[in-house]
């Protein structure tokens, strides 16, 4: 069988080997007799995973003790709403740096929630670097 290369934005490819394993673990994780997707978030193999999904995050991406990781559903155009929706309830205020077309269809939602300011954009380069926020 001949692999396809996907470069999209979304999904990329992954490398056989994973694939293989993620293929023999989806009857039996671990021998616990289910795969992952039947198991309770419970549960303490499912315990287990998320646990070190975050440390592993964590570590790779040098998040502090003092920050929150949150694992959610639904991919980022979900998260344009729910975001501004549970972190802005008390000012009802939002800055946002625009960077590309995630990020400006980010801010056109949260606006729908409350007041947002762009504070810093490259949309005029047609987002061809990462702006300098303006110190004002």
């Amino acid at each position: 069988m001949e692999r396809v290369y996907n470069f999209s934005a979304g999904p990329s490819m992954l490398p056989l080997q994973v694939l293989e394993r993620a293929a023999a673990e989806m009857v039996n994780y671990h021998d616990t007799g289910m795969s992952v997707m039947e198991m309770s978030h419970r549960s303490p193999a499912y315990d287990a995973i998320i646990k070190k999904a975050e440390a592993d995050f964590r570590k790779v991406m040098n998040i502090p003790d003092n920050y929150k990781v949150l694992f959610l559903q639904g991919g980022a155009s979900s998260q344009f709403a729910a975001v501004p929706m549970n972190l802005m309830t008390k000012s009802r205020k939002a800055d946002y740096v625009l960077s590309g077309q995630f990020s400006t269809k980010a801010y056109k939602e949260a606006a729908r929630y409350g007041d947002c300011k762009v504070v810093a954009s490259s949309k005029d380069d047609n987002f061809s670097h990462i702006p300098v926020l303006d110190p004002k």
